[in-house]
């Protein structure tokens, strides 16, 4: 799980400059904040802020998010210009990065680096074929029409195990596929010319045809797909089978040749996550034409290339899915799109830890670490207080809550072991065939775990992530380097604003652990039932306020938040800001703080709460937002969570009734 979509090491180049100093509260006094905090808190921003061009929103993530950008771009320069190890992960990463950059030497490429992949599928004439040519794209990272991944057993968290799940659509959610409202059916319409324009680039003589073509299959694997929501439910979600009964449950695809392809012949076992969809699947792998899957694979391979190739494709490829889906203006300077392909989005691509390594190289205060090591676990030390009192709670679960908790572990900045790299085949060559070796060295590496016990120390994320995250299998929380920064962190900030801003980062994602979701795996990051049956409903019961609560919202168009797929993000919300207060409120007993700017303590500290949330984001962003990301809308974050804390009420004063939901319907969990 991730906090943004969205801690401990910082830039200090960043961190101690003065224009990224966490800035003096400038709020809008016209605004009542028992009424609208958000506004309160940052409408002068807002008014004096615009959306850059490049970008679908611009926030207080973003801001810090373009801040580390250029720190990498700067460090990654640097390092080109020094020598370094031939071979080395640094080496690697850099000779990757410059044959992103050298766009001459893309456009000489052209095509050559897919030419395998493309005979391949251009020779699928039976369903082996079919099988095989899946299985190599898979090895590539092409995820279609369903993916393969290798991670911990969610009941068995300390061995690796092998993974299906649903993929393959080309547009952002399986709903795309259904809606019906005037928005969607442009979409799909600019989705099917999009899809032409790209066969019809690669000499498709009926590039119309076959680009509804592709539509209607994606349709079809569409209706079988689960909704989001569907999704986010664990229990629906594992389904360990062996590789016998996978062709008993799926039959019409040759799984043997599938599996001897993807490098596991003799597989045991494996989760099929969504066994509905890949039993549809192959239902469509017998009865479809060849001809069919040839056009949708290919189309799948130039749609997840497009970025890596030259000009023609990068251009049709921003056209439908960086302005017509998101709303961007322009593409983003070249050296941000290369490290965005190298990284991943959330840093988990093959070789973003390559790129975590140069970011780290620039500087490292040790006293930021000390102090966010502090933070850490004086937030811890607030929930277990939370976990002893709650009054919901029976002893029994109590105590296994209190044990999770202690577990619980923390990855701060950056890995103490780097990954190996020595065996990822890049270097000096075409951009796409990096990439795709990239992505050939991480199956390997999978594969080769499967049945392995899981290697707890790794780390799934980049420390030039600008994030934070929990994970269920480790029970662990994750703070990359990149999100030290203000207005998250300031060294020289007080602990009102810093435990307000990172201190509800810290607590969120500590809640986590003990959302709708995290709440069901144990200490050792196993999935069982270790809550009582009374415990259960009790929590279930107040989760539900929370889904009603965010349910009722509404963003773009009138689109309602869908208070079920965000359930996790809102208990963490709220319930991370509620401990980050009472770890605050510690804090100052230790270190009591006089008012500044005109704000007590407490009032600063919902103040640097509300200014992690600010953002301006274009209406097409928010429409994919709403149909698919799990977390709610920035002002809704703010709005959502105040209106459920009795403490914000006492901090500015406010009437209860007017500053609070009513007292049956706020949310009482964490």
């Amino acid at each position: 799980m991730n906090l943004l979509h969205a801690v401990v090491l910082a830039i200090a180049a960043a961190a101690l400059a003065p224009a990224a100093r966490a800035e003096a509260p400038a709020v809008d006094r016209s605004v009542d904040p028992c009424v609208d905090f958000h506004a309160f808190a940052n409408n002068k921003w807002l008014r004096a802020s615009s959306i850059p061009p490049d970008r679908s929103r611009w926030g207080s993530f973003d801001a810090v998010d373009r801040r580390t950008e250029e720190i990498l771009t700067r460090a990654i320069d640097k390092a080109l210009a020094a020598p370094a190890t031939p071979g080395s992960a640094r080496r690697k990463v850099l000779d990757f990065f410059a044959s992103g950059m050298d766009e001459a030497g893309i456009a000489r490429a052209g095509l050559a680096p897919l030419v395998p992949q493309l005979a391949r599928i251009a020779a699928i004439d039976a369903p082996e074929a079919l099988a095989r040519a899946i299985a190599e794209l898979h090895a590539d990272d092409i995820d279609a029409p369903f993916s393969f991944d290798v991670q911990p057993d969610p009941k068995q968290s300390t061995r690796y195990l092998a993974l299906l799940t649903q993929d393959g659509l080309g547009l952002p959610d399986r709903d795309y596929y259904f809606l019906d409202d005037e928005r969607s059916r442009e979409i799909r319409a600019a989705y099917r010319r999009h899809v032409a324009r790209v066969l019809e680039l690669h000499g498709d003589p009926a590039a119309a045809a076959s680009a509804d073509g592709v539509l209607a299959l994606e349709t079809e694997l569409a209706r079988a797909s689960m909704t989001a929501v569907e999704r986010r439910d664990v229990d629906r979600t594992y389904n360990k089978m062996t590789a016998a009964e996978l062709e008993r449950a799926a039959p019409g695809f040759a799984w043997r040749a599938y599996f001897a392809a993807l490098g596991a012949p003799t597989l045991a076992e494996l989760n099929v996550r969504q066994p509905a969809y890949i039993k549809r699947v192959a239902e469509l792998a017998a009865a479809r034409p060849a001809a069919e899957w040839r056009t949708y694979l290919r189309w799948h391979l130039l749609r997840a290339a497009a970025d890596k190739l030259d000009s023609r494709h990068e251009a049709l490829h921003f056209d439908f899915f960086e302005r017509t889906l998101l709303g961007k203006q322009e593409p983003a300077a070249r050296a941000k799109r290369v490290i965005v392909i190298i990284g991943g989005r959330f840093g988990q691509a093959p070789m973003a830890e390559g790129l975590g390594q140069v970011f780290v190289a620039e500087t490292f205060p040790p006293e930021a670490k000390a102090r966010m090591l502090e933070m850490v676990g004086h937030v811890k030390e607030a929930l277990r207080d939370r976990l002893r009192t709650v009054e919901w709670m029976t002893e029994e679960t109590r105590a296994r809550s209190l044990e999770k908790l202690a577990a619980m572990k923390v990855k701060m900045g950056y890995p103490d072991k780097w990954k190996d790299f020595s065996s990822a085949d890049v270097g000096a060559r075409p951009f796409a065939e990096n990439w795709l070796n990239a992505n050939r060295f991480a199956h390997r590496r999978g594969v080769a775990r499967i049945g392995q016990p899981v290697d707890r120390d790794e780390w799934r994320t980049s420390p030039h992530i600008v994030n934070a995250f929990y994970s269920a299998a480790n029970n662990e929380i994750v703070f990359p380097a990149a999100i030290l920064q203000p207005p998250f962190f300031d060294l020289a900030a007080d602990d009102a604003t810093n435990y307000g801003g990172i201190g509800m980062v810290i607590g969120h994602e500590i809640t986590h652990g003990f959302d709708d979701r995290g709440r069901r795996f144990d200490k050792d990051g196993n999935l069982r039932d270790w809550w009582t049956a009374e415990d259960s409903r009790r929590y279930k019961e107040r989760a539900k306020k929370i889904e009603a609560q965010y349910g009722a919202y509404t963003g773009v168009d009138g689109i309602r938040v869908n208070g079920a797929l965000t359930l996790g993000e809102n208990i963490s919300d709220i319930g991370g800001l509620r401990i980050a207060y009472l770890a605050l409120e510690k804090a100052l007993e230790r270190r009591p703080q006089a008012a500044r700017d005109g704000f007590t303590a407490e009032q600063r500290f919902f103040l640097s709460f509300a200014t992690i949330w600010r953002a301006l984001q274009r209406p097409e962003q928010e429409r994919v937002r709403l149909r698919t990301d799990s977390h709610s809308l920035p002002h809704l974050r703010v709005r959502g969570v105040v209106t459920n804390m009795p403490e914000f009420a006492r901090a500015f004063s406010c009437d209860a009734s007017k500053a609070l939901l009513p007292a049956g319907d706020r949310a009482d969990i964490w």
